[in-house]
């Protein structure tokens, strides 16, 4: 059944189908006349032939048509276009409450109740117009986006269970009474048992009776006994779990008899969860005019009476065991009636004695025998909605006034922050009680704008538009690029507080002081430059009388320089001596060579170190270092290696080279150590040689060497 695109008697424009059911399909549609959107549910092409059926499911929907309220989802026309049989209805933005069972698992027990409490006043607005639900169910319950809950399809029910067997819903089986089970005569109490059954999956997750197939379910309803709830959900009070076992009794004369009392006791366990109080009706005593009042509550429609009366006849044909259950069952309420009575009075007799002293008890002390006719206790409503609250001390003759709203994170919005007076203090009847409602919490989610990996002016830009200001900090990162944000705090802050940005200033940069390499070879002065984290660089060749051929002659960063780990340190090799001048004296060949160095040009790109720099800081140590001091009496038989650097501070930042490299020696060596002359940082007095474990890192000894300046 495609019908996307068509428009229905001139008016409803379908838009896209958004539901289907066991009888029908639901379209999303626009009402071209009213300018509104609503739900279109359209009988399927097996229900279209039956003109019987369908005639009963037009008068039911046009019956149901009369019900008007905020719980209850509306049906706007009944209508037939060809041989097509729709029912226009109020569209409801939401969710049913099977899939927000299924998403949630089990409720919150305030909020399940709530919702049991919205349901139950939907149901008293139809049983009050003789309108017996018969499907009451989680999948014909809607909750809206604003939490307002919706029942669908009343009336509805009644002419496909008439229908066939296959024409009821398969999830239904699980939340039909006992009398719909066997076949018999519907009333409000069938209602009842199955909110009682949707409230057990509300608060357990899932349904009291499962079978392999919908017999063996309906079958478990009518003799299956139910595990209380409260084995599935310990936070299930005891008031509530009796409301839920009373909706579910097998025997409808054993449930709540009307709506009125089920919504009574919800709204009483819903304001005093842990009070204990007498479950409505529980001694009640069912009088057979009571019974006959309550199975009439049917829809009304056209049928004659003579038709009512052939109807009523096949009914008692079916009910006439039941009949006689309920005449046995009336006899046991009634003895068990007077006996509960009188323990009542006994109880009674007992407690008033208490009180007024006859029995010689101490009931004249209590707090209570202290208030006067004028006085009350102040209830507690803090963490009430405003309404139940409003109730709550309306109950106990008190008045509520608003104080003010504030925000709070802990709170929920609406709810009672803080009362005045506080909860147990006596007050005079009819005073007025101050109280603070909450506005929810004014924190922001700054997740939401994804400010991690933004540039810093973006994320303070889209911070400024949603009312903050900032402060910024830097911080280097391996992996965050250079000017984008890293991390903030507060995570969630409060309408106008300042937003701390840490931003990255890039990886982060060790600084090293250069050895120095001159009259090295280039192996050598690779090997000591990796050592200290450096790089040997770009080769220059130049001659030299004095340096052997392949030894460095200068290096263009001076010795004893800080620079940023990593950098490349370029460098002169001697070329030997020229070879025009390689027969000439020694005093000609050192005037050739110093003539040839000033008139030509030379390949090299770095200035010797005697030119890069006048002066050097030098230090030095000479000590021992005795390892069976760390290592212990069984030294001579432990190895350990170890490597001997040079720490000083450069720019607040700690600089290391090395003075001995690695190598494994036993416990009981002694170390020299050694160094006549250590090239520290330019600029640098003090520094620290520290003999290192090189397998673990730890600094085994460290000496304070001080650094003078050598031109």
């Amino acid at each position: 059944m495609n019908l996307e695109s068509v428009v229905l008697q001139g008016r409803y424009e379908i838009i896209e189908k958004i539901g289907s059911g066991g009888m029908s399909n639901v379209f999303r549609a626009k009402d071209l006349k009213l300018g509104r959107m609503v739900a279109i549910k359209v009988l399927k092409d097996e229900f279209c032939t039956d003109l019987n059926f369908v005639e009963k499911f037009k008068r039911e929907a046009q019956a149901a048509a009369s019900l008007l309220g905020e719980n209850i989802v509306n049906i706007y026309d009944v209508v037939d276009e060809g041989r097509y049989h729709f029912i226009v209805m109020e569209l409801v933005d939401g969710i049913t409450l099977k899939e927000y069972i299924r998403i949630k698992g089990k409720l919150d027990i305030t909020e399940g109740v709530s919702i049991a409490i919205q349901v139950a006043r939907a149901l008293k607005t139809a049983h009050a117009q003789h309108i017996v639900h018969r499907d009451i169910k989680p999948q014909n319950i809607l909750i809206t986006d604003d939490s307002k809950v919706k029942v669908a399809d009343f009336g509805i029910a009644r002419a496909v269970s008439e229908q066939t067997v296959n024409a009821n819903a398969i999830g239904s089986v699980h939340y039909i009474s006992p009398e719909q089970a066997r076949g018999g005569r519907c009333d409000a109490r069938s209602d009842i048992y199955s909110l009682g059954i949707t409230m057990y999956e509300m608060f357990t997750g899932r349904v009291p009776f499962t079978g392999e197939s919908t017999v063996a379910v309906a079958l478990a309803h009518l003799e299956q006994a139910m595990t209380p709830p409260s084995v599935y959900n310990n936070k299930i009070s005891p008031n509530l779990e009796r409301i839920i076992l009373k909706c579910t009794k097998k025997d409808p004369a054993n449930r709540y008899q009307n709506i009125t009392e089920l919504l009574d006791d919800l709204e009483n366990v819903l304001l005093n969860p842990d009070t204990p109080y007498e479950i409505s009706g529980s001694t009640k005593i069912i009088k057979a005019e009571d019974t006959a009042m309550l199975s009439q509550v049917e829809p009304i429609d056209d049928m004659s009476d003579d038709e009512y009366e052939r109807d009523d006849k096949e009914e008692e044909d079916d009910d006439d065991d039941y009949d006689e259950e309920d005449e046995k069952m009336d006899k046991i309420m009634s003895v068990a009636g007077v006996i509960i009575a009188v323990i009542i009075v006994v109880l009674l007799v007992f407690f008033v004695g208490r009180f007024t002293g006859v029995f010689g008890g101490k009931g004249s002390d209590t707090s209570q025998s202290k208030l006067d006719s004028t006085q009350t206790k102040m209830p507690d409503v803090v963490g009430l909605s405003e309404k139940m609250a409003d109730k709550k001390l309306s109950d106990n003759n008190l008045q509520m006034q608003v104080k003010s709203s504030e925000y709070s994170d802990t709170v929920e919005k609406g709810n009672v922050i803080s009362q005045e007076p506080k909860a147990d203090e006596v007050v005079s009847k009819y005073s007025k009680v101050s109280v603070v409602i909450s506005l929810g919490s004014d924190a922001f989610d700054i997740s939401k704008l994804n400010l991690v990996g933004k540039t810093k002016e973006s994320a303070e830009s889209l911070l400024k538009e949603n009312g903050f200001s900032t402060d910024t900090k830097e911080e280097p990162s391996d992996t965050v690029p250079k000017g984008s944000v890293i991390s903030y705090t507060p995570t969630k802050p409060k309408n106008g507080e300042r937003v701390t940005l840490t931003v990255s200033s890039g990886k982060k940069v060790t600084k090293v002081v250069v050895p120095n390499i001159t009259g090295m070879s280039e192996s050598e002065a690779k090997t000591l430059l990796e050592t200290n984290g450096l790089m040997l660089g770009n080769k220059a060749e130049q001659h030299s009388a004095t340096v052997a051929k392949g030894i460095i002659i200068g290096q263009s960063t001076a010795a004893g320089s800080s620079v940023d780990s990593g950098s490349s340190v370029d460098y002169a090799v001697s070329n030997g001596v020229a070879p025009e001048t390689t027969q000439a004296s020694s005093e000609q060949l050192s005037q050739s060579t110093n003539e040839q160095q000033q008139t030509q040009p030379t390949k090299a790109t770095v200035a010797p170190t005697s030119v890069a720099a006048n002066y050097r800081y030098v230090g030095s140590i000479d000590t021992n270092y005795s390892l069976q001091d760390v290592i212990g009496p069984s030294s001579g038989l432990t190895s350990v290696k170890v490597m001997i650097r040079l720490k000083q501070t450069v720019n607040g930042s700690d600089v290391y080279s090395t003075l001995m490299d690695a190598r494994t020696v036993t416990g009981d060596t002694i170390l020299p150590v050694r160094f006549r002359t250590i090239v520290g940082a330019n600029g640098v007095d003090q520094g620290q040689v520290e003999i290192v474990n090189v397998d673990s890192g730890e600094v085994l000894k460290s000496y304070t060497v001080e650094f003078f300046r050598v031109e």
